[in-house]
């Protein structure tokens, strides 16, 4: 059976906060390497502290492969997407330049959706500080309940 693709990343979860309290494995255990995506945008999901990735012909959105994440804390990171993200694969441009094949967690279309840029930076002048607590209160349901129900401590 061949491995699952390295997961590529494109918001809160390049932060290493957010990151560490998600999949809560050793972030020194990981390889996290710049990357990019072509003819894609990230793009703020409206009345939330998100992005989503979008088509967007000629722009680039830039992001993070992560490897060596152990099955626990990918099965964290996928309670953490919930279900309004489905895991799918793309190509994406790697720090060697070459194309690679990756896992990220596509949109499944129940947002709605800004027209302006999300950019990692701005989010963490913003609105890190407050979306921390609730990524913590949120991951505390894991095992525990559903997404669904685990939605109301969002």
């Amino acid at each position: 059976m061949k491995d699952r693709p390295a997961l590529f990343t494109f918001g809160t979860l390049m932060d290493p906060d957010v990151l560490g309290i998600v999949a809560l494995q050793d972030l020194t255990t990981l390889v996290r390497e710049a990357a990019s995506v072509s003819d894609h945008a990230r793009r703020w999901v409206l009345d939330d502290h998100y992005p989503v990735l979008v088509p967007s012909p000629g722009q680039h959105a830039g992001g993070l492969i992560i490897r060596g994440l152990q099955e626990e804390a990918m099965r964290r990171i996928e309670f953490f997407e919930g279900d309004e993200f489905s895991l799918r694969t793309l190509f994406v441009e790697n720090a060697a330049g070459e194309q690679e094949e990756v896992c990220y967690f596509a949109d499944n279309q129940r947002h709605s959706i800004s027209s302006e840029e999300w950019l990692l930076a701005h989010w963490q002048d913003t609105t890190k500080a407050q979306t921390l607590p609730r990524v913590e209160r949120y991951m505390r349901c894991y095992g525990k309940m559903t997404t669904t129900e685990a939605d109301a401590y969002w």
